[in-house]
C-alpha cells in the first residue's frame, strides 16, 4: 500500500513539472525564469521527482544493469544542474581594441569578479560570405598576460577559450568594430558532471537495445512480427489550375533565358538571377510562374515598367477575412493595397498573421522596385554551381516526391485493408521496393545539390530538416523488415514532403549564421529528426489501429509502436543533450529554457511513460496504449511547429 502511495506521488510530480514547464514557455523569458524555473517550489518538484523514484524503482531494477544506469543518468545530469545553480559564475567582458582588465561583470548582481589574469583585446575581425556582407564568423583575437607568462588566443563563434575553469565565448561586438563583447562563464564542477550524466545516458541507451535482460530484445522476438509489419494512412487531393496567356510589357523568352544565369548578391549571397526571381514570384503570387512568364520576365517587367504591372492581379492573399473586409480577390494587385490618396490600406489594420504575410509581399515588390532586393555581384562562383543551382530550381523534388509517394503509398495501405497481407504478391512489393529506393535516390540527388549550392550540411531551417526527415524514413521504409513497412515509408515520407512544400513554398538556400556553423549543430538536428520520425511511426499505427477490429492486428501495431519508442526515446534524449553541448561551446549555457528546448524535454517526457506501462493501468491495454501514441504526437508537433508559430525564441532562426 505504501509503495503504492509513492507511485501516485511519483506520478503527481511527473505530471505537475510537465505542465509547470509548458504554462512557463507562453510567459516572456524573465518571469519564467525568475517565478517557475528559479523557484523553491519548481526546485522542489525535482528534487522530490528524483528522490522518490530512485526509492521505488531503482528496487525492481536490480540485476538489470543497462535499465538501472540509464535510470541513474537522469539523476546524475540533474546533480550537474544542481551543482551549476549553487557554484557556477556568469558575466560580461567589454573590452576596445588594445584595452586589457583582469575581472569581468557578474550578470546577476553586476559586480566584478577577479578573473586572476590579465585579457587584452588585440584586434577584432568580421569575416564576410564571399562577395557579401554577410557575416560568417566574428572573431577576438586575445592576449593572456599571467604572471609573466604571455600567451596569444582567439574567441570566435563556436570555439571558445578556457583558462583557469574560466571560459570565454564570442557575444557581440561595437559598431565601429573597434570592440567586443565576452561572456565569460565559470562552472568547473556542474558541467563536468552533467556531461558525465550524458555520456552514461547515450551508452546505456544503446546498452539496452542489444542487451538481453531489457524488454527491446524480448519485443523483437515475439512471434507476431512474423505475421505483420507497420503501414501508415494519408489522403491528398492536389488541383492546380492552368495558367492562362497573358500579355504585360517584359523582356522576351530569350532574353529571360540569358538572364537567369547572371550572378547577384541576394539574400546575403551570391546567387543566380533566377534563384532571386523565382523566390519573389513564389512569395508573391504562390507559383513558380505567371500566365506563362517565366520569373525573370516578371521581374524585369516590375524593374523596367512598374506603371505597367501595378494592376495585375498576383499578389496571393491568403486570409479570406483580410480580403473580404478590403474587398480584394484571391489574387490582388499592388494598387489594390493603395486608396486614392495613395494611401496604404494596411495600415491601422490588427497585425494578424494574415496581414503581415500580405504587407511582407508588398514589401517585397516596393523593394525590388527601388533597387533594394538584390545588387550587382563583384565576385564571380563557378559555372558548375550555377548550372547546379538553376538545374535544382527547375526540379521540384519535394513536389514530386510527395504526390508520388503518397499516391503509391495510399494505394497500397487500400490493398491491405481491403485485401489483406495476402493482397502484397511478391512482384508488387519488390515492384514497390524498387520504386521506394528510386525515390530515395532521386531526394538524396536534390539534398546533396542543396547541399552543395549552400556550401553547408542541409539542416538550417525547417525545410531542410524536413527534407532529412524524408530521407530517413524512406530509408527505414526500404531496411525495415515486413512488407508493410514498404508502404509506410512512401506514406510517411510522403506526408513529410508534403509538410515541407506546403509549409515552404519558398525555400530560399541561405548563408547560415555564424553560430550555427557548427558540426554539432547537424548532428543534434539529424538525431531529433530521425527520433522524431520514429514517433511518426508510432502516431500512425494508433491511427491505423481504428481501421482494425481484430485484437491480433491490433496487438501487432501495439508491439511495433514499442519497438520504435525505444530507439525513438534514446535518439531524442541523444539529440536534446548534443543540442546541450553545442548551446555550451557556443554561448556557455548549456540549458537556458528557451520554448523549444523545454518543449523537447516535455516530449521526451511524455513519450518516457509508455515505458511504465506495467505500473500504470490505463496502458496496458492496446486501444489505450494506441490513444496515448495518438494523443502523445501533439506534444511533437508543437514542438516542431508550435513553438516557432507561437513562442519563438533562441530556435526562431530554424523557421
Amino acid at each position: 500500500m505504501q509503495n503504492k502511495t509513492l507511485k501516485y506521488i511519483i506520478t503527481g510530480l511527473f505530471v505537475a513539472i510537465i505542465i509547470a514547464m509548458a504554462a512557463a514557455t507562453f510567459f516572456d523569458q524573465y518571469t519564467a525564469e525568475e517565478h517557475i524555473y528559479s523557484s523553491l517550489w519548481f526546485c522542489g518538484l525535482w528534487a522530490g521527482l528524483s528522490l522518490l523514484s530512485a526509492l521505488v524503482f531503482f528496487k525492481k531494477l536490480t540485476g538489470k544493469a543497462a535499465t538501472l544506469l540509464f535510470h541513474l543518468s537522469f539523476l546524475v545530469i540533474l546533480a550537474g544542474a544542481l551543482a551549476t545553480k549553487l557554484t557556477s559564475k556568469e558575466g560580461m567582458l567589454h573590452l576596445r581594441c588594445g584595452e586589457k582588465t583582469d575581472y569581468f561583470i557578474l550578470k546577476k548582481n553586476t559586480f566584478k569578479e577577479d578573473l586572476g589574469f590579465e585579457v587584452r583585446l588585440d584586434s577584432f575581425v568580421v569575416l564576410n560570405y564571399q562577395g557579401t556582407q554577410m557575416p560568417q564568423d566574428y572573431a577576438s583575437h586575445l592576449t593572456i598576460l599571467d604572471n609573466g607568462e604571455q600567451l596569444q588566443a582567439s574567441v570566435s563563434m563556436n570555439n571558445i577559450f578556457k583558462r583557469k575553469g574560466f571560459r570565454f565565448y564570442q557575444t557581440s561586438f561595437d559598431e565601429d568594430r573597434q570592440g567586443s563583447i565576452l561572456s565569460v562563464s565559470y562552472d568547473p564542477i556542474g558541467i563536468p558532471l552533467t556531461y558525465l550524466g550524458y555520456i552514461l545516458f547515450a551508452l546505456s541507451g544503446i546498452w539496452m537495445l542489444f542487451s538481453r535482460k531489457t524488454a527491446f530484445l524480448q519485443l523483437l522476438r515475439h512471434p507476431l512480427l512474423r505475421k505483420g509489419g507497420l503501414f501508415v494512412l494519408l489522403l491528398c487531393v492536389c488541383h492546380q489550375a492552368l495558367p492562362q496567356e497573358r500579355k504585360v510589357p517584359t523582356i522576351s523568352a530569350e532574353q529571360a533565358e540569358q538572364l537567369s544565369e547572371k550572378q547577384i548578391v541576394y539574400n546575403g549571397r551570391i546567387a543566380p538571377f533566377n534563384t532571386m526571381a523565382r523566390d519573389f514570384l513564389l512569395k508573391t503570387y504562390g507559383k513558380s510562374t505567371y500566365h506563362q512568364l517565366t520569373p525573370e520576365q516578371v521581374v524585369c517587367g516590375w524593374i523596367y515598367r512598374p506603371e505597367a504591372w501595378k494592376d495585375e492581379k498576383m499578389i496571393l492573399v491568403k486570409d479570406k477575412q483580410l480580403r473580404q473586409e478590403l474587398g480584394l480577390e484571391e489574387h490582388a494587385s499592388f494598387a489594390d493595397f493603395f486608396d486614392e490618396k495613395e494611401n496604404y490600406r494596411l495600415n491601422g489594420l490588427p497585425l494578424t498573421k494574415g496581414v503581415r504575410e500580405t504587407d511582407e509581399k508588398v514589401g517585397v515588390i516596393l523593394m525590388l522596385t527601388q533597387g533594394k532586393l538584390f545588387s550587382e555581384s563583384s565576385v564571380t562562383l563557378p559555372e558548375a554551381k550555377v548550372k547546379a543551382e538553376l538545374f535544382y530550381n527547375r526540379i521540384n523534388f519535394a513536389k514530386i516526391l510527395f504526390m508520388l509517394n503518397l499516391t503509391l503509398g495510399f494505394a497500397a495501405f487500400l490493398l491491405m485493408v481491403f485485401a489483406n497481407e495476402s493482397g502484397f504478391s511478391e512482384k508488387f512489393y519488390k515492384a514497390l521496393k524498387a520504386i521506394l529506393v528510386a525515390a530515395l535516390l532521386f531526394d538524396l540527388c536534390g539534398y546533396i545539390l542543396r547541399w552543395y549550392i549552400s556550401g553547408r550540411i542541409p539542416l538550417g531551417n525547417g525545410y531542410e530538416t524536413m527534407l532529412f526527415m524524408s530521407l530517413i524514413i524512406m530509408a527505414m521504409g526500404i531496411f525495415l523488415k515486413g512488407k508493410f513497412a514498404t508502404s509506410a515509408g512512401f506514406l510517411l515520407s510522403g506526408f513529410t514532403l508534403l509538410v515541407a512544400y506546403l509549409g515552404q513554398k519558398n525555400p530560399q538556400i541561405t548563408p547560415l549564421m555564424p553560430v550555427l556553423n557548427s558540426p554539432i549543430l547537424s548532428a543534434h538536428v539529424s538525431t531529433i529528426m530521425i527520433a522524431y520520425s520514429l514517433l511518426a511511426f508510432t502516431f500512425f499505427n494508433g491511427i491505423f489501429s481504428l481501421f482494425f477490429k481484430e485484437e491480433e492486428k491490433k496487438t501487432q501495431l501495439a508491439l511495433l509502436s514499442r519497438i520504435m519508442l525505444y530507439p525513438a526515446e534514446i535518439l531524442l534524449g541523444i539529440g536534446i543533450f548534443l543540442g546541450a553541448v553545442w548551446a555550451n561551446i557556443s554561448w556557455g549555457t548549456y540549458w537556458s529554457w528557451d520554448p523549444k528546448e523545454t518543449w523537447a524535454l516535455i516530449t521526451f517526457m511524455v513519450y518516457a511513460v509508455p515505458f511504465h506501462s506495467t505500473d500504470l493501468k490505463f496502458l496496458r491495454g492496446n486501444r489505450n496504449l494506441h490513444l496515448y501514441f495518438i494523443i502523445s504526437f501533439a506534444a511533437v508537433l508543437f514542438t516542431y511547429f508550435g513553438v516557432n508559430y507561437f513562442l519563438g525564441g533562441m530556435h526562431s532562426y530554424a523557421n
